[in-house]
């Protein structure tokens, strides 16, 4: 089976409104089912179950597709639309974000789905996963002061749009963390709570809150009066960060934040 070019359609981005478009090619969408490889290297680019696509590597989503005419969406966070320059039973032919043609043809490789399981990336600019616990004992002021902290792993999705190798949008997902610090002067509390990423929303822009990830608050100086810590909140795929400096008041308490 294959699909006959025809013009792009004009809905841009998002899965086209039924009212002015034709139904969806359930044929097209059957004839997609399975592994595909790349052409010309034999290295395994995506495979297609059901409605969604999976991709080997594990930081990206899958994600839920239609096929319309002779176009491929895909409804990540940032819906993008492929032309389809040919489908049949084994050739895929598709026109990436640059405009190259990626050619792959579908295996029959069975051994292929262990790509798709149980595979792990290292991420080392960002903590994921791993429960990290810290003791520090120091002087400010006179005073022998107790700090922990605590960094916990959530559940909760972070997902950062980018392009892949084949030049085709997809939604790598991070897992936020909650961090725990406390800070004591023998048994009295000074402070004690959870810091999440949308406590520290006023001192970085909107956009960067929602795509960022809670990594890590590390102490960074004491003095009589204070001492400081540091939210470290780090955008995934990326090395940039910004830092917020948690200012505790040893006498009383009191928080305050800032950014150098």
């Amino acid at each position: 089976m294959g699909i006959s070019v025809i013009a792009i359609l004009a809905s841009c981005g998002n899965t086209p409104e039924k009212n002015n478009t034709p139904s969806e090619d359930l044929e097209a969408k059957r004839t997609i089912q399975g592994f595909w490889v790349d052409e010309l290297e034999g290295n395994c680019v995506l495979r297609a179950k059901g409605d969604t696509i999976f991709y080997t590597d594990s930081l990206s989503e899958p994600v839920k597709f239609h096929i319309y005419a002779d176009t491929l969406y895909l409804e990540s966070s940032h819906p993008s639309k492929y032309k389809l320059n040919k489908l049949s039973e084994h050739i895929l032919r598709f026109v990436n974000n640059d405009g190259d043609e990626i050619s792959l043809v579908k295996s029959d490789d069975k051994n292929l789905v262990s790509l798709f399981e149980n595979i792990k990336k290292s991420i080392d600019h960002i903590n994921q996963g791993e429960l990290i616990k810290r003791d520090s004992v120091f002087s400010a002021g006179g005073k022998r002061l107790h700090a922990y902290i605590q960094v916990n792993p959530t559940t909760f999705k972070v997902y950062h749009p980018t392009v892949n190798d084949d030049g085709v949008t997809v939604d790598h997902a991070y897992f936020d963390n909650i961090v725990h610090i406390a800070l004591y002067d023998g048994a009295r509390k000074i402070i004690n709570r959870d810091y999440r990423k949308k406590d520290f929303a006023a001192y970085v822009p909107k956009e960067y809150i929602d795509h960022c990830i809670l990594s890590d608050i590390i102490i960074e100086k004491s003095t009589a009066d204070e001492v400081t810590f540091v939210a470290i909140l780090s955008t995934p795929d990326t090395y940039t960060s910004y830092h917020i400096n948690i200012i505790v008041n040893i006498t009383d308490g009191s928080v305050k934040m800032s950014v150098d």
